[in-house]
């Protein structure tokens, strides 16, 4: 009896801690950069340039960006 009680516990925990676990894992911001990197190539002396990079939140929480700094 004191065995089967032991085995049911330990499955029971088996069960709800890796699920816990999964789930804490997944939460949070989650940020996803398409293009991490774009050159210019050469650009004349003088000429401005511009690349626009998308940036996307695919976390369940807000994504704070404190501080961008060019490369």
């Amino acid at each position: 009896m004191k065995k089967a009680f032991s085995t049911i516990v330990l499955l029971f925990l088996a069960l709800v801690f890796p699920s816990a676990t999964l789930l804490h894992a997944s939460s949070g911001p989650k940020i996803v950069i398409e293009d991490k990197e774009f050159d210019f190539k050469e650009v004349p002396e003088g000429k401005v340039v511009e690349h626009t990079f998308k940036v996307l939140n695919q976390g369940d929480q807000p994504l704070l960006i404190h501080t961008v700094r060019p490369g």
